[in-house]
């Protein structure tokens, strides 16, 4: 639950493609994608993505909701099904208790009956040893891209973005302000990027997809990723207010994220990439760091 009168976003993780738990990473964190917004006073979080940062998200959740004598409640935006964003959703703890709710959305789907089927495919055997999914907890949605829903309090619209397989990106607004997550996205289809670039027009705060620079970028070009540098173009272009650089690559340790970050910094103020364990508030159009 907020206490600033600001909507809240906590970064429980920001790497991409694989967690990585080098001690050379210790000061930027080494879990895979999981964001957390609350809306002021709210005790149910919207989740955008399960990497391996959703454990302890999970454990922040179930203890929370110990403290408060209920049952956790949650809802998850899930971009996309690729290891890296669903890793951790077997180990969420809300799952394993039955008077839980977690609402699982996705639009990559066409029913919740296969959503089910998608998840439950990753939390079962062979994969692994029990169907957390089966406890109670869980329940299965699907939506539309460009439809607006409502979930735990906010508007989202969900949108295309330019990935293998298939990817939404999120514009998640409040009275409090607008923020969108552009991940997992590859610049370069006019059309897409077209559609993003509306889609973030004029957000309080993009978090956008950074694996590469524009130099390491030609060696992986087709693999669904963007440059740090393209998100920057795009904020300015489209009056985005700040950007967070996430999905960083597991071969970054800390000592080359603060380069890239100087380098970040020194050419746009209003960027930066994204720390694991930090706090960013909204509050009235302001956004403000509070941990």
């Amino acid at each position: 639950m907020t206490d600033g009168g600001g909507m809240r976003l906590t970064i429980w993780g920001a790497g991409g493609s694989a967690a990585t738990g080098d001690p050379s990473r210790a000061r930027w964190g080494g879990d895979t994608v999981c964001f957390e917004l609350r809306r002021p006073g709210s005790d149910v979080p919207l989740i955008l993505d399960m990497g391996s940062g959703a454990r302890q998200l999970g454990l922040h959740l179930a203890r929370q909701a110990k403290a408060a004598g209920r049952a956790p409640r949650a809802e998850v935006l899930l971009s996309h099904f690729h290891l890296d964003h669903v890793i951790g959703m077997p180990f969420f703890a809300p799952f394993y208790d039955a008077e839980a709710r977690v609402g699982l959305h996705s639009g990559l789907v066409g029913t919740p009956h296969e959503l089910e089927r998608v998840l439950t495919t990753l939390a079962s055997s062979p994969l692994f040893p029990i169907r957390p999914l089966d406890m109670g907890a869980a329940r299965f949605r699907c939506f539309e891209p460009g439809r607006r829903f409502e979930a735990a309090g906010f508007q989202v619209t969900p949108f295309e973005t330019c990935h293998p397989g298939g990817c939404t990106g999120f514009r998640v607004e409040s009275p409090e302000g607008v923020i969108c997550l552009v991940g997992d996205h590859e610049h370069g289809d006019a059309r897409i990027d077209a559609g993003v670039r509306e889609m973030v027009q004029g957000a309080d705060l993009m978090i956008f997809d950074a694996t590469y620079d524009d130099e390491s970028y030609e060696s992986f070009r087709g693999w669904g990723h963007s440059t740090w540098q393209k998100g920057v173009a795009l904020a300015a272009e489209a009056g985005v207010g700040r950007t967070i650089l996430h999905h960083h690559a597991p071969e970054l340790d800390d000592d080359a994220m603060d380069a890239r970050q100087a380098v970040i910094q020194a050419q746009s103020p209003n960027a930066w990439l994204a720390r694991q364990g930090r706090v960013i508030e909204l509050k009235a159009g302001a956004t403000a760091e509070v941990a």
